[in-house]
């Protein structure tokens, strides 16, 4: 196998990966009311089980950049997608609420191993390409979304069983291990300083860092900035636009699938462009149409400023990664383990403060919850600085 064959492929399992990891995340939201019925729970237990995979995650998102900078890679991402999909299959046969806390528990700890592990592969195998990498590793989220939704509402359809759903959504979980495992070379040459970390150590050199340091502030808020479309965006449609439930389900898919292509395109560009300047550009684009989507009375200028938003707010992400990878110094695992750390703080407390802001009203509260961090993304924005040497730029460029 040829090295773009090679490369094709090892992106192609990766981005399965994080796919299937975001359609067994989705599954539970699909089938959360079939369940709570089935379970006999209540809103406290609802609660739980909902933050269950998101504290699983922040509890081994930081940890899995160090085994994957110190052991590899690929051993820290067989691990990840093992733990994720035979969570994710369990909650099938949960009998009540304890054991389905436990599984996705459990589930968060897989995904919180082979999410920092995959993203630094596919940074260090791709080198100054690894913008685009990223873009297209990233891009996977978005379809293992929508392959979620449409796992749930199929199987639920067809059998009137909520656990089908658990049973389904991670078989794309075997092909990945195959492919992972099978991609022995390809993994040796992503891994970098394997054998030679050591954990407090290193983290404290990429503390001292200031560079890593706004890096971290700006992943904390632009994660809070953009989390609100994920959880909010269908609530906000029907609750306060009055659109169908259908409908709104339908923008939210299209939502998605702009910020696939957000990922890709400027993911790419930020390969041959300067990405401190794109991810302040970006940032100030995504406040502006913030703006325009919460304060416009027109539904069309509405569903084009949330697929422009859908567009810009999604692409910041692996810009973001690509300039923590450059600036990591070969501790690429570490450094995306401290960004995906503060994402993972802000996808915790985000959804919980639009809800209590909801004392205002939800349009509101979700408006504040989202144009508050944008606006201070933009000044932290302003701090960042790329690494990479103008002679590698022009390089890509050419």
């Amino acid at each position: 196998m040829n090295s773009r064959s090679e490369g094709a492929v090892f992106l192609g399992v990766l981005f399965l990966g994080y796919l299937v990891y975001a359609a067994d995340r989705t599954v539970l939201s699909v089938m959360l009311a079939p369940l709570t019925q089935a379970l006999g729970l209540t809103g406290v237990s609802i609660g739980l089980l909902v933050a269950a995979q998101y504290i699983g995650v922040l509890a081994f998102v930081f940890l899995s950049g160090y085994l994957a900078d110190r052991y590899g890679q690929r051993m820290v991402v067989l691990a990840g997608v093992t733990l994720f999909t035979a969570s994710t299959w369990l909650v099938g046969f949960a009998g009540n609420f304890t054991e389905a806390f436990v599984f996705r528990l459990v589930s968060g700890f897989g995904e919180g191993l082979f999410w920092p592990a995959a993203m630094s592969s596919v940074a260090n195998y791709f080198g100054v390409r690894k913008g685009m990498a990223l873009g297209i590793f990233y891009a996977g989220f978005d379809l293992g979304g929508a392959a979620g939704s449409s796992i749930g509402s199929l199987t639920f359809s067809l059998t009137t069983d909520w656990r089908s759903a658990f049973f389904v959504a991670p078989l794309v979980g075997v092909p990945v291990l195959i492919g992972a495992y099978l991609s022995r070379g390809a993994f040796e040459r992503a891994s970098s300083e394997v054998g030679r970390l050591q954990m407090g150590r290193e983290a404290l050199t990429l503390l001292r860092n200031g560079q890593m340091r706004v890096l971290m502030a700006f992943a904390l808020l632009a994660t809070w900035a953009s989390v609100w479309q994920v959880t909010y965006l269908q609530y906000y449609y029907t609750k306060v636009l009055g659109t169908g439930v259908a409908a709104a389900g339908i923008i939210a898919a299209f939502v998605l699938l702009a910020g696939l292509l957000g990922k890709i395109t400027l993911g790419m560009k930020s390969d041959s462009w300067r990405r401190d300047r794109l991810l302040v550009a970006i940032a100030a684009g995504m406040t502006v149409l913030y703006v325009v989507f919460f304060s416009t009375q027109d539904f069309w200028l509405g569903i084009a400023s949330v697929l422009a938003m859908g567009f810009v707010s999604s692409s910041i992400f692996p810009v973001m990664q690509a300039l923590a990878a450059d600036t990591s110094g070969g501790r690429t695992g570490m450094a995306l383990g401290l960004t995906t750390t503060f994402q993972s703080v802000a996808t915790v407390f985000s959804t919980v403060i639009a809800s209590s802001l909801f004392t205002l009203g939800v349009g509101r509260g979700i408006a504040l919850d989202a144009l508050v961090p944008a606006v201070l993304l933009v000044i932290v924005g302003l701090f960042l600085r790329d690494s990479r040497s103008r002679a590698i730029v022009r390089t890509v460029q050419s």
